[in-house]
């Protein structure tokens, strides 16, 4: 794996599913400057919010053949893996996908980020534990608190 930063606003993003993963993932890309299209039957009060404000595009559906076409990164947050695999089978080697019911199916994982007013520190565990991730940043975090920096 080589990390990299990269500039979300200069890419199309599309996420699949509107529960607590894919809450999660919306909310850390808005946060960097994303407006992805979240495609999902349903979704959660905060993704509802997201909405109204303008800072997603949600298309009120399940997905469709076609659906990954255009976007340069998609992320894979269902419940239902029949409906991973037909979105995985879609997706062309140019894209990074995330599929977070299964990292085998992934390109690329997400790092925690600690993210302070000078630098940032990133955590990965190469997809096995993004607890563990969290963990060690909250730590990492705490560190940095009492050092004052």
């Amino acid at each position: 794996m080589y990390p990299v930063l990269i500039d979300l606003e200069k890419i199309k993003i599309v996420v699949f599913g509107g529960g607590k993963i894919g809450t999660r993932k919306v909310q850390s890309l808005v946060a960097e400057g994303s407006c992805p299209v979240v495609i999902a039957p349903e979704i959660t009060n905060q993704l509802e919010i997201l909405s109204s404000e303008g800072k997603i595009n949600w298309q009120k559906r399940v997905f469709q053949k076609g659906d990954t076409t255009d976007f340069q990164m998609v992320f894979i947050c269902t419940n239902q893996k029949e409906v991973n695999q037909e979105i995985l089978e879609e997706t062309s080697s140019t894209q990074l996908v995330n599929d977070t019911s299964d990292k085998n199916n992934s390109n690329f994982y997400n790092l925690a980020l600690l993210k302070q007013k000078d630098f940032s520190v990133a955590i990965t565990t190469h997809g096995q534990s993004p607890t563990r991730s969290k963990a060690i940043k909250n730590k990492i975090k705490d560190i940095l608190e009492k050092l004052s920096i």
